[in-house]
């Protein structure tokens, strides 16, 4: 998984969950977001209106299906269709993600990765510094949601 992890990880021209997930693994899931509870009908609609492409309805269905498969979306049948929702909030599903790539850098690299980390902050602004030290003294809710 490490391998993989890092692989993604690496992709420079990506950000966010755009390192964990396809292109339009990632679309399908911002139109679920954004209009919780969503069938592929919706989300096709969606993309429809922002892309220039034309997907498929059976492309939709098949990524939505994936999305569900991998645990990022649950679907509750409703009448002939089905509709989704996601299973985590887009902040959950960031700082899961985070959570991953931290975890899997100390598993393999212990304090390295540490040391490495702190010798990064030193190239960060002191008032975003400040912020995060803020953020690290708040209750530890993002680590409760992540788990």
């Amino acid at each position: 998984m490490s391998d993989d992890l890092y692989r993604k990880a690496r992709n420079r021209n990506a950000k966010g969950l755009e390192k964990f997930l396809g292109e339009l693994e990632l679309a399908v899931m911002n139109v679920v977001w954004d209009r919780e509870p969503a069938t592929v009908s919706d989300v096709l609609e969606t993309l429809h209106q922002g892309e220039g492409r034309r997907l498929a309805y059976t492309t939709v269905m098949t990524i939505m299906s994936r999305l569900t498969e991998k645990g990022w979306l649950v679907a509750e049948k409703q009448g002939r269709a089905f509709s989704y929702r996601a299973v985590h909030s887009r902040q959950e599903a960031e700082a899961a993600a985070v959570t991953s790539v931290v975890r899997a850098l100390l598993e393999d690299f212990g304090d390295v990765a540490i040391t490495q980390f702190v010798k990064e902050l030193d190239d960060i602004d002191p008032n975003q510094l400040a912020r995060l030290a803020k953020l690290a003294d708040e209750p530890e809710e993002a680590d409760d949601r992540s788990q």
